[in-house]
């Protein structure tokens, strides 16, 4: 029985999560839950899987929580920090949202337990300390979430970077997948929030519309699977079947297909290399009909182009990519910037940031952070 920590417990991931462990209650205990504010739905999944542990991000939540459990609750970073050093349990479930998850996914590998990583800003912004933490700590692995890494993790199973000719990530296109260049001074945040395909928390479907998203994607797969950059390609897949693919040195090419729906990866990096019954939709192939595979456009899709820029460059400047497109996405939910200032800004962030020659610390990476923040939230203020 795997006693489960799921970090980030009332968003699109956390819910999937939350349906898998429900499926196998055989195999799954939810211990411990964190989120960020939505006590009342934490307070639900407590009563339901009996959580030993809870922990709300905000302060105030925490309060409210404990006052409707009349039990204790955790709150802060530091709460995350807590639950995700219990020793009583083994498997993490990073699904928070944003640079907030870095430290969490460290303390687990630190206690040499199994995290399964659903928050790709912890690589993007300290893949090198994560990196170097994991060596530190034999004991401890990370398995991929993201539909696109798992897919990766998948093909691979366990084969040397060495025979990898090229990993190729798969995009939906997001809903301006066909809109003309000229057109997305108009972009609404309605009309960004209109994924044709996948169903998720408002942060993350907004990358998806500026592709930001597969930027931070590609990032991740560099420190996950240690491919070079000019080994990593992007191609657009508007039916999100294919959800990565490896070409191999000998000319073999292996994809992963399933449904769009999160439980698939969510368990496979849970119970990996086991695979449980999960009541999924099947693919038909003969009623598919096509798959259709384009080159994703860099000149209508900045944010792509400036999060390969940003790898490349290295050291602190994915950090600050990362932590400055958190605060643009935020203005631009409350309609304080327009969808094309995202990349505007960014794009001087990353001609800005300081190259550094050393390897990349936790504090290089939280100051990175801490300065982009600040950069982009003057930048708003000036428009």
């Amino acid at each position: 029985m795997r006693q489960v920590c799921l970090l980030g417990a009332t968003g699109s991931i956390g819910d999937s999560t939350v349906d898998v462990i429900r499926q196998h209650p055989d195999r799954f205990s939810l211990y411990a839950v964190a989120a960020h504010s939505n006590w009342k739905k934490v307070a639900e999944i407590a009563q339901k899987f009996k959580v030993k542990q809870l922990c709300m991000f905000d302060a105030n939540a925490a309060k409210e929580l404990s006052r409707a459990l009349n039990r204790p609750v955790l709150s802060g970073i530091e709460g995350l920090k807590e639950l995700a050093l219990d020793p009583n349990t083994d498997l993490i479930v990073n699904a928070v949202m944003g640079s907030v998850g870095c430290l969490p996914t460290l303390a687990a590998i630190a206690a040499g337990k199994h995290v399964a990583l659903a928050n790709k800003e912890t690589m993007v912004m300290a893949g090198p300390v994560i990196q170097d933490a994991l060596k530190e700590n034999p004991k401890a692995y990370i398995t991929p979430i993201d539909s696109e890494h798992n897919a990766i993790f998948q093909c691979l199973a366990g084969r040397s970077s060495e025979e990898v000719e090229c990993l190729q990530i798969t995009a939906s296109g997001g809903p301006f997948r066909e809109w003309p260049k000229e057109k997305f001074e108009t972009i609404t945040v309605k009309d960004a929030l209109n994924h044709p395909v996948w169903s998720m928390g408002k942060k993350i479907t907004i990358d998806s519309a500026s592709m930001m998203n597969k930027g931070l994607e590609v990032i991740e797969a560099h420190f996950l699977f240690g491919i070079p950059y000019e080994q990593i390609k992007v191609v657009v897949h508007p039916q999100s079947m294919v959800h990565s693919l490896v070409q191999f040195r000998d000319g073999s090419l292996m994809a992963q297909l399933g449904a769009p729906d999160m439980r698939i990866p969510i368990q496979v990096a849970m119970t990996w290399p086991e695979r449980l019954n999960l009541q999924t939709e099947r693919l038909d192939l003969p009623t598919l009909a096509k798959l259709t595979f384009f080159a994703p456009d860099f000149e209508k899709f900045r944010c792509l182009a400036l999060a390969f820029e940003a790898g490349k460059k290295g050291g602190v400047v994915p950090a600050m990519l990362n932590a400055a497109n958190e605060i643009l996405v935020a203005a631009f939910l409350e309609e304080k910037i327009r969808f094309v200032d995202i990349p505007l800004c960014l794009e001087d962030i990353v001609a800005k940031a300081p190259i550094i020659n050393t390897r990349l610390s936790l504090d290089d990476a939280l100051e990175a952070d801490k300065e982009a923040r600040i950069l982009a939230t003057e930048w708003i203020q000036s428009k």
